[in-house]
């Protein structure tokens, strides 16, 4: 069994997290958007804060005050690179060398972000490490690390719950292509995380890709949504790269259903892949929360598949159901997702399938299950007591999932069998 080697680098972030919400209530309504990219609270998506100080006529921490209510406060790790990037250092184990780049300021929420490195077993690079340990190159920027205050609301969407999230950029806004050492690209996976949160590092994706792929290296692009392009041009399509033009360096692109059309331009999940794929994607994979999961495969590392629809995990619904006392909150589902996704990845290449017979639709299970299982833990990040905890939780779910698929007819994008 090779051992894979994994690089990822965008959004690292801390979030502060308010989960038991209410959405409905006055306080929460009064700072809702009444327009696209006016700085009010969007629920399932991110405002800036400086902007949301701006819509709510008011200092920011009187502000939040008022949105969080009484609700108690904690604090996780999060942002869609780093989030992923745990996750599948975790459930892959000895199995891969993960090492994350990111930025952080000079303040206390920077050393939030080194603890709960640590605390996962992280080490800083490159004095610590070595084969098989996790580690994170963090650069140190004057002014504040990125943050950010989730809100959620359990109830929300018949149960599903959901979350809307005000984020201060901070470091992230000065981290750019010239903190990304050579040693990055030497990876046989090279992963983009919530760039849309690096502005930096998302305006300059194509060329950063295309270095990554002259060195050989499967590129992996995890989408955020990109606010300070609704910000900027309101209404239009999103742009991948400074000119668009990122798409053919991607094998495989992570999107939600908001990103996919905001990104594309299109009105539909199956025209928003069809568009990525013709732009030169290797394949691409759209989520919409506790729906079913869009993939597809062009050309590339993986075998041709056709536009095809994979169900959530009924297994983890009926627990959730049953045991609502175990349930967190949606925080990271997304994230997760595509660590599994990477997880998957990494066995296929480790197991010696060779990229070019790759199969996307076996790579997503173990990201669908790890979505769902987000469900269970308050903040994107799970904290394992023993190493190979959260990869043993897992592995009843994923054979299960397995179970309900062979089950199930088969069915494509467009819900026919």
């Amino acid at each position: 069994m090779k051992t894979i080697t994994i690089h990822g680098t965008g959004c690292c972030l801390i979030d502060y997290l308010y989960p038991h919400c209410d959405f409905a209530s006055p306080a929460f309504t009064a700072l809702l958007s009444k327009k696209e990219g006016d700085g009010g609270l969007s629920i399932g998506k991110l405002v800036f804060a400086e902007d949301f100080e701006q819509f709510a006529g008011k200092p920011f921490d009187k502000a939040l005050a008022e949105v969080a209510g009484n609700a108690d406060r904690a604090w996780s790790l999060g942002g869609p690179a780093v989030v992923s990037m745990v996750h599948a250092a975790q459930v892959l184990e000895d199995r891969a060398n993960v090492s994350f780049y990111g930025a952080r300021g000079e303040d206390e929420t920077g050393d939030f972000v080194e603890a709960a490195f640590h605390r996962l077993g992280f080490v800083p690079a490159p004095k610590g490490g070595g084969e098989n340990v996790p580690c994170y190159r963090l650069k140190c920027f004057k002014g504040i690390t990125p943050h950010t205050s989730v809100f959620s609301d359990p109830n929300y969407d018949n149960g599903h719950g959901e979350r809307t999230f005000i984020n201060h950029i901070g470091a992230a806004g000065q981290f750019g292509p010239g903190d990304l050492e050579d040693a990055f690209f030497d990876a046989d996976i090279v992963c983009f995380g919530g760039t849309g949160l690096t502005p930096q590092i998302h305006d300059s994706l194509t060329e950063l890709l295309a270095r990554a792929k002259q060195k050989k290296a499967i590129t992996l692009v995890n989408l955020v949504y990109d606010f300070r392009s609704d910000q900027k041009a309101p209404g239009r399509k999103w742009k991948l790269g400074k000119n668009d033009d990122a798409y053919r360096f991607i094998d495989l692109l992570i999107a939600d259903r908001d990103e996919a059309l905001k990104t594309s331009g299109c009105s539909s999940v199956t025209e928003a892949i069809a568009l990525f794929l013709e732009k030169g994607c290797g394949a691409a994979v759209v989520t919409e929360g506790a729906r079913p999961v869009h993939i597809c495969a062009g050309k590339g590392i993986f075998c041709p598949l056709p536009a095809t629809a994979l169900p959530v995990s009924e297994a983890i619904n009926r627990n959730l159901a049953a045991h609502p006392e175990q349930r967190g909150d949606t925080t990271g589902c997304g994230d997760n997702f595509a660590g599994g996704v990477i997880a998957g990845l990494a066995e296929a290449l480790s197991a010696g399938r060779k990229p070019g017979g790759l199969n996307l639709r076996e790579i997503c299970i173990p990201g669908i299950v790890s979505g769902g299982y987000a469900c269970f833990t308050l903040g994107g990040v799970f904290y394992e007591k023993r190493p190979g905890e959260k990869r043993a939780l897992l592995e009843p779910f994923i054979a299960e999932y397995r179970n309900e698929l062979v089950f199930r007819p088969k069915r494509n994008t467009a819900g026919a069998v």
